[in-house]
């Protein structure tokens, strides 16, 4: 089962559908659109503990109720990223650490103000996309640069959005505290006590198990099984990143039953493409008449006009605004 978007760049259905092939399986794909996104919206926020801003949530949830369709019991990959260094941010951590030997900090605030003139694209983690979020992370010292990557908004926009001082280090106190406890001094390492405590713990597995229950169908993790996960733990790290190639076990495992097009491709998440879909108003957010108002539609019109890319913000934003609607103004 899978589910598919419109947006080529975010659509993984047909790679799902040379898998299924090539092992035999009966393969069945599902659409997904911005109006069936903001249809499915409302009712899922309802039956939530919590609201999670991960935009994949929707997708996932509405995976699971079409995989429960024909089955009560699926098989989930969650884990195999965070133990096996399968993300992006891993791969960073390299060019960063030489980068912070190399380029001075002035020098960066240039580097930075140059390639926010790169053209916005909405893409899949797009090139500019990429750059922009990885010189934010730069900003700051290693145990912060991983938060700094992923937060939908930097310390610099909280600040403006709350109107008070932001302490960085209280802001990041989980991150760092993940990073510093790790006794091993490698990045890859520390990177990977960060996504297990925070990011695996926090929104993928909340994510997962949120979505099954919702459809009454049970997903079973096998690379969170103990004995996985603690073999994985102590593997050393050039068994997980070796030059640009994560999970490297891994795809050394599958290299007998997978082709090398399907096990090299880019990783990528199960995210919508939310960012084009504010961006040609197929969803929008409300700006509000608060305090916060100014911030917000400066947001929306710096993403509208592809100035900028605020799809990370402006979906909280509106999930926020779902959870708590913003009030009609009184007579």
């Amino acid at each position: 089962f899978s589910i598919g978007f419109e947006e080529e760049s975010f659509d993984e259905s047909p790679h799902a559908s040379t898998v299924a092939r090539l092992i035999g399986s009966d393969h069945d794909v599902r659409m997904l659109s911005a109006g069936t996104a903001l249809q499915e919206l409302p009712g899922l926020l309802e039956r939530l503990d919590e609201p999670i801003a991960d935009s994949s949530l929707l997708p996932t949830c509405l995976l699971c109720r079409h995989a429960r369709r024909k089955v009560t019991v699926a098989l989930g990959g969650d884990g195999a990223d965070e133990l096996f260094a399968g993300y992006d941010p891993f791969k960073a951590l390299r060019y960063a650490a030489w980068y912070g030997r190399l380029v001075p900090r002035p020098l960066h605030a240039g580097i930075e103000l140059a390639i926010a003139a790169l053209p916005v694209s909405h893409g899949y983690m797009s090139l500019d996309f990429r750059l922009k979020r990885t010189l934010r992370g730069l900003r700051h010292p290693p145990p912060m640069r991983l938060p700094a990557w992923m937060g939908p908004l930097s310390p610099r926009e909280l600040q403006e959005l709350e109107g008070v001082p932001i302490d960085v280090e209280d802001l990041y106190s989980e991150a760092i505290e993940a990073w510093e406890q790790c006794r091993s001094p490698d990045p890859v390492d520390r990177a990977t006590a960060f996504f297990i405590r925070l990011y695996l713990q926090d929104d993928i597995l909340p994510k997962i198990d949120r979505a099954s229950m919702l459809n009454s169908l049970e997903v079973r993790s096998p690379f969170l099984d103990i004995e996985v996960a603690d073999f994985a733990r102590r593997l050393p790290a050039r068994f997980k990143l070796r030059g640009s190639t994560t999970k490297w076990l891994l795809k050394r495992a599958a290299a007998q039953v997978l082709p090398a097009d399907i096990i090299h491709r880019r990783k990528q998440g199960f995210a919508m493409p939310v960012g084009q879909w504010f961006a040609d108003g197929s969803i929008a957010v409300d700006p509000g008449r608060g305090a916060d108002s100014r911030f917000w539609k400066r947001l929306c019109d710096e993403h509208l006009w592809k100035r900028a890319d605020h799809r990370l913000a402006l979906w909280a934003k509106l999930l926020a605004d779902e959870v708590d609607p913003i009030p009609a103004p009184t007579a």
